[in-house]
């Protein structure tokens, strides 16, 4: 058996030394050398990048919540001077050419509020201006360098910028024995969750009165009052719970109700929605409201459309005063 193997190896031996000087051999002489074995290439699957479809005239978000500012580069329009906005609670979201970024560069902005007066659109694109606005709208491509579509908008409280997380705040009816109680949900905006909260606190907001009044008054709506601010513990014979200490609340914009505009007066000269008191003299001009339309102007006030009809006849009767001959003669 071990004769068997001695001989075994030796003829291992010879016949990789064989090789070897052969090998060697060759060189030596200028022969060409046996090749060697290629190795073995294991080829690697390649993941293909799918891009992102972006569909023409397509918003690319559903209604999402909105802080925008105004872009000041001084450059070629729309390349430059429209809006740059963020998805608040957001870190990235999806721009109108299908890039992903922190913020978006929009051209264009459209007002779809309906009922707004033309000072509440001026009041909305002025706070637009100055960055005092949350808006809940979408982003579309429909014009070169994007759209944003307005579909509600709140106005800043005061000039303070919002720090924390935007939550809307809504009582949601549950009271206690004992303090703290769960009495608001706090839904966290473009999110899919919401918290149960004890309190709300406004006093660091640098608000009026009347905003402190109407900001109750959202809170204890359907709609609910958003907010940007922090979440703290508030704690009580109950125990603890938390609460939010907001930077800053919004009001939503709002269309005004339409007045239900008449004639009043005595002649029936004054547009109004309300009765009017006045003294009954006549004159030639108040012939001209019987047929004039009283309604709801621009501003929301109730005036008289001065219409061409109207604004004849008030030009006719300023003359008629010269018409007529004097009785003194």
């Amino acid at each position: 058996m071990k004769n068997l193997k001695s001989k075994f190896i030796t003829v291992f031996a010879i016949f990789c030394f064989t090789g070897f000087t052969a090998h060697a051999a060759d060189e030596f002489y200028g022969a060409e050398p046996a090749p060697l074995p290629k190795p073995i290439e294991i080829p690697i699957p390649v993941v293909p990048t799918i891009p992102i479809p972006v569909i023409p005239g397509v918003s690319l978000l559903k209604d999402t919540y909105f802080t925008i500012k105004p872009d000041l580069r001084r450059c070629i329009s729309p390349i430059c001077g429209g809006w740059f906005v963020s998805a608040v609670n957001r870190r990235i979201f999806m721009c109108p050419d299908g890039t992903v970024k922190q913020e978006c560069y929009i051209a264009e902005e459209k007002i779809n509020i309906p009922g707004l007066s033309d000072i509440q659109v001026a009041e909305l694109r002025q706070a637009m201006s100055e960055s005092k606005v949350l808006i809940q709208g979408r982003l579309s491509n429909a014009v070169a360098y994007g759209l944003l579509e307005i579909n509600n908008a709140w106005l800043s409280a005061s000039s303070q910028s919002p720090k924390g997380i935007f939550v809307t705040v809504t009582d949601n009816g549950i009271r206690c024995v004992a303090a703290p109680c769960p009495s608001y949900d706090g839904q966290i905006l473009n999110r899919y969750f919401s918290k149960s909260l004890a309190s709300y606190d406004l006093s660091m907001v640098e608000a009026s009165d009347e905003q402190l009044v109407l900001a109750q008054e959202a809170v204890n709506s359907e709609n609910g009052l958003p907010m940007a601010g922090k979440f703290v513990e508030v704690a009580g014979p109950a125990g603890s719970a938390q609460g939010i200490a907001a930077s800053q609340f919004y009001l939503k914009v709002e269309s005004t109700k339409p007045k239900m505009c008449f004639p009043t007066g005595c002649s029936g000269q004054i547009c109004s929605d309300t009765d009017v008191i006045t003294t009954c003299e006549w004159r030639p001009e108040y012939a001209c409201y019987r047929n004039a339309s009283c309604s709801a102007q621009s501003n929301g006030d109730c005036g008289w459309v001065m219409d061409d009809e109207l604004r004849r006849c008030l030009a006719n009767s300023a003359l008629f005063p010269l018409l007529q001959p004097d009785a003194t003669k």
